[in-house]
């Protein structure tokens, strides 16, 4: 039996003053995202349970079983978000996030790991120095695994959606203390819902990663997800993830 855990980003109210890790997109026509998030992680866990997913499963001889960090609008800590894959030594942790941009011109589907060395006190993109401790254990399949989920949005948004793209980068040595190039897609920053640590992944070996599934400020993007046709949209989206969520698990 194969374990994924979902996390709908955010949650709840902002209990911390200025904390910036609740930062909570809004839709251009004014949807939260913590409602999507919690909305898409449900509709990924039926698929999972009883949709293509669990068809898929099956084709694969695979038994998956689906928890969610949160089944309503609360706020949970990173703590106890990735208390729920130690509980559960969960295979995959997979937290879902929706992207703004203050500009509200920025586009695309990108998916985060963990860095490969943390950089105490700066939240900066990039592997990191190598010298500053902390170090992400499963880089290469987190990569891996937010690679395979990145590139099932995608194909599953641009079938939807001509305008959407990947978010692609690559760090170099000079500014990140290594080279590094992750697949298309994916980007790499000190996450504390990622981290190790907090995933006890020293243990499980947990593949971790974060998807921002697009810029809901975009109208084109607000219409596809909370638009007349919005249900369709959601489905297919989830759908393709949860897919992707059972090849990986």
């Amino acid at each position: 039996m194969s374990v994924i855990v979902i996390d709908p980003g955010h949650g709840g109210t902002k209990t911390i003053p200025n904390d910036s890790s609740w930062n909570n997109a809004v839709s251009a026509s004014g949807v939260r995202e913590k409602d999507l998030t919690l909305d898409l992680a449900k509709r990924i866990r039926w698929s999972v349970q009883a949709g293509s997913g669990k068809a898929r499963a099956d084709a694969l001889g695979k038994q998956i079983s689906v928890v969610l960090t949160r089944e309503s609008d609360v706020n949970l800590s990173f703590k106890a978000r990735g208390g729920f894959v130690v509980q559960h030594r969960a295979d995959l942790f997979l937290s879902l996030h929706f992207n703004a941009s203050d500009t509200h011109t920025a586009r695309g589907t990108e998916g985060w790991i963990d860095r490969t060395y943390a950089q105490h006190g700066l939240d900066a993109e990039g592997p990191g120095r190598p010298a500053s401790g902390l170090r992400n254990l499963n880089v290469a399949a987190d990569a891996a695994f937010a690679g395979a989920i990145v590139q099932a949005t995608f194909a599953a948004l641009h079938a939807l959606d001509p305008g959407a793209v990947l978010r692609s980068t690559a760090y170099d040595a000079a500014s990140n203390g290594e080279a590094y190039t992750p697949p298309a897609g994916v980007k790499m920053k000190g996450l504390g819902v990622l981290r190790d640590a907090t995933l006890g992944t020293a243990a499980n070996r947990c593949r971790a990663a974060l998807l921002e599934v697009e810029f809901i400020d975009i109208r084109a993007v607000d219409r596809l997800w909370c638009g007349p046709n919005a249900a369709a949209a959601r489905n297919a989206v989830a759908s393709a993830i949860a897919v992707s969520l059972v090849e990986t698990a």
